[in-house]
């Protein structure tokens, strides 16, 4: 990938806006039922996270391992979109879309496996098909401006 020829303005918007829907999709719009798919309690007196019934340290880790897979996706929508030549709001919306469904079918399959429950397939899935039409819609917006264009 030539690093010269990214938009990091939509790098950045895009990435953001994956912080805001995971937010709002894992920390309130199915927080108990990602939790209770998960095994996971959370003790609002003590503070104490369990999977399973044993007690769980809190990490900042996998935030930190969030933020830069959003940007890894991101850059792979970009490189993506170029790919197709479609740098549209549709078009990244369209890319997007499909990769999100073909991240819910491995997730099913994968949930399937280990018998967790369908829905947690359909918390993590979903949020899949929307976290990358999200970024295709706004990286495929935002086509980096060239100096004759």
């Amino acid at each position: 990938m030539n690093f010269k020829n990214v938009n990091w303005i939509a790098i950045v918007v895009a990435v953001v806006a994956a912080m805001v829907v995971g937010f709002l999709w894992y920390g309130f719009i199915f927080n108990s039922q990602w939790m209770a798919g998960n095994g996971i309690t959370y003790d609002e007196a003590t503070k104490v996270m369990s999977k399973n019934g044993v007690v769980q340290p809190m990490s900042n880790t996998p935030m930190i391992l969030n933020t830069l897979a959003m940007v890894i996706y991101a850059l792979f929508m970009h490189w993506l979109l170029n790919k197709t030549g479609d740098r549209t709001l549709k078009g990244g919306l369209t890319v997007g879309l499909a990769l999100g469904v073909v991240q819910l079918i491995g997730i099913y399959i994968g949930n399937s496996f280990a018998l967790n429950s369908h829905s947690l397939t359909m918390v993590d899935g979903s949020y899949n098909v929307v976290l990358f039409a999200i970024m295709g819609a706004i990286i495929g917006a935002m086509p980096k401006k060239t100096k004759e264009g």
